[in-house]
């Protein structure tokens, strides 16, 4: 169905601006005019989904950031408190087998090796479980 042009509007544009409208509508084989329409079209159908997100959608994203706001900052002093405990471990670790006068280092790049392997694993191999 062809739209009804019927509404003339006159504009005044920099050369500069001209010149790119212009290699639009060679690359394109259209008019300068099919080519305004086009891009004005399409700029003012962006604007209007930008003004008329949903409230409703809003409003949801809000309440639900504000109920996992206190769940990711407890997930966070854990995690924190989680990497502090390794931490405290592995020198622990470290120190003793430095005392034992064992290569700490040798130990702990061995042990790294096989714990990155063990994370990797899948979780089927993780829990023992098998297909049948």
């Amino acid at each position: 169905m062809a739209v009804e042009l019927n509404r003339p509007i006159r504009i005044r544009i920099d050369e500069e601006l001209d010149s790119m409208i212009s290699a639009i509508a060679v690359r394109r084989g259209e008019t300068k005019a099919e080519v305004i329409r086009r891009l004005l079209r399409k700029g003012v159908e962006e604007e209007n989904a930008k003004d008329s997100i949903d409230p409703v959608a809003i409003a949801v994203r809000k309440a639900m950031a504000d109920v996992l706001r206190p769940v990711e900052e407890r997930l966070a002093k854990i995690n924190a408190k989680s990497a502090i405990a390794a931490a405290t471990v592995q020198y622990m670790t470290m120190q003793l087998y430095h005392d034992m006068g064992k290569d700490a280092m040798a130990l702990y790049e061995e042990a790294r090796k096989r714990a990155v392997a063990f994370v990797k694993l899948p979780h089927d191999e993780l829990v023992g479980v098998k297909d049948e």
